[in-house]
């Protein structure tokens, strides 16, 4: 049912695993993509731990039988309390949503699969897009469009959708899609309108921006001296979060960071990204922790 190739899976696995027999952790099971790849080069005495927390995944998890093996039901922002006295030679982060979740009609996260909204990653979670998009304020739902959208026609879309809701339910990835035409032109015809307030309402209802910190911070006590960080990112702000924390900067955040950036950020080949679309944002950056 679903298709799925791992981003830049040589480059990432390349930037992660210099000890064959050391611990890594995946951070974004997904399909198994990585996790499959990091166990196919580790010998006998490597050890991989891999979180999702995304409960749909765990069927595809149950089917890897190796004892170097074990998966977790996890958020990122978990894994300091989940690891708290293990250390680890790498850690893996596959940011953003996975194609397990686009592709799934019922998960309600694409304007390209129509379907009854919700885009919770954790599906536990109490409050879906559903809930959202029919409950917030005006004002609420523009900041959110302009800040983790990066919408600027945030108002505009605010108020199509109090209108819209005035008289019925917005329940459908269809219909919330359908509020960023309404007969107007839009800058960039390459980019479906919709895609900035699906972004911005997705990154709030998981709360991503805030998970991502959180997992960063951590990062740096469970890994071992010269141990790798490696994260992609495929939007901006995800990217900007991830290259001021390897600077040793998050906003609103005192911390002392011994990761550092190793080597230059890398991208996807033009081949990848024929291959596989999605890629074509994709962003990978890594760093080495040091105790110096």
């Amino acid at each position: 049912m679903f298709s799925h190739a791992p981003v830049m899976i040589n480059e990432s696995i390349d930037s992660l695993m210099l000890n064959k027999s050391g611990a890594y952790l995946d951070c974004t099971f997904g399909l198994g993509g990585h996790s499959k790849e990091i166990l196919k080069r580790l010998n006998s005495d490597g050890t991989l731990n891999s979180i999702d927390q995304d409960q749909t995944v765990i069927k595809y998890a149950k089917k890897i039988q190796d004892s170097r093996f074990k998966f977790q039901y996890s958020k990122f922002s978990e894994i300091g309390e989940l690891f708290l006295n293990k250390k680890f030679d790498g850690i893996l982060f596959d940011l953003g949503v996975s194609s397990l979740q686009l592709d799934d009609a019922t998960r309600g996260f694409s304007f390209q699969k129509n379907g009854k909204l919700d885009m919770r990653m954790d599906q536990t979670n109490k409050v879906s897009a559903l809930d959202w998009i029919n409950n917030a304020k005006e004002k609420e739902i523009a900041n959110i469009f302009y800040y983790l959208g990066e919408e600027r026609k945030s108002r505009l879309f605010a108020k199509r959708i109090i209108e819209k809701r005035k008289n019925e339910l917005i329940e459908s990835t269809e219909e919330l899609a359908e509020i960023a035409f309404a007969g107007k032109k839009y800058g960039n015809p390459k980019k479906h309108p919709a895609t900035n307030i699906f972004r911005a309402i997705r990154i709030f209802i998981n709360n991503e921006l805030e998970e991502i910190k959180k997992a960063l911070l951590a990062s740096i006590d469970l890994l071992q001296d010269k141990g790798r960080l490696v994260v992609i990112s495929f939007h901006s702000m995800e990217d900007r979060i991830v290259k001021n924390f390897l600077k040793g900067k998050l906003e609103n955040i005192e911390f002392e960071n011994s990761i550092k950036i190793i080597g230059k950020i890398i991208k996807p080949t033009q081949e990848e990204i024929n291959l596989n679309p999605r890629s074509r944002s994709a962003v990978l950056r890594v760093g080495e922790k040091t105790n110096a």
